[in-house]
């Protein structure tokens, strides 16, 4: 049930991350060609491009999650024998799931107050907990990955 949760979220992880790039990209190339070639400029563009580039941010922290690309100090890691190593890897790795699960409940309030509020974003006029759902999603994503990680090399310190 887990794997194949998790080979769901990974296809359409990969596939929104390159669908939402590409379409980033050609949003920025009208935007350029419209400003120069004929003097207009669309006004949506770039709040628009903001909050794309926080969704791309926070689905691509969640794709480096997956295949442990983020930035870490791992100087005692790396100084650590085998059992301590996994305890410590199962450790950071929880830490990082709670961490996370405290962003999805903090950001999932904001969220909620935008839904009651019925703000909208100024230049497209497009509800505001849209622009704020990435977050809770996503670091619910990260808080998933970080315990199945955690999970993992658990068992590896079993054997």
């Amino acid at each position: 049930m887990v794997a194949r949760l998790s080979q769901f979220i990974d296809h359409v992880e990969k596939q929104v991350l390159v669908w939402t790039i590409l379409g980033l990209a050609i949003i920025g190339f009208v935007q350029v060609v419209s400003r120069y070639m004929f003097n207009y400029s669309f006004t949506w563009y770039e709040e628009l491009s903001r909050y794309i580039g926080v969704f791309v941010a926070f689905l691509g922290a969640a794709t480096g999650v997956k295949y442990g690309m983020h930035f870490s100090m791992d100087a005692l890691s790396r100084k650590l024998k085998k059992p301590w190593k996994n305890i410590l890897a199962v450790f950071s790795n929880v830490i990082c799931a709670l961490f996370f699960a405290v962003v999805v409940y903090f950001s999932w309030k904001v969220v909620g107050k935008n839904f009651a509020y019925e703000t909208t974003s100024a230049a497209m006029g497009m509800p505001m907990y849209l622009a704020y759902l990435p977050i809770p999603f996503f670091s619910l994503v990260m808080a998933f990955r970080h315990l199945k990680v955690a999970v993992a090399e658990a068992r590896d310190l079993r054997k």
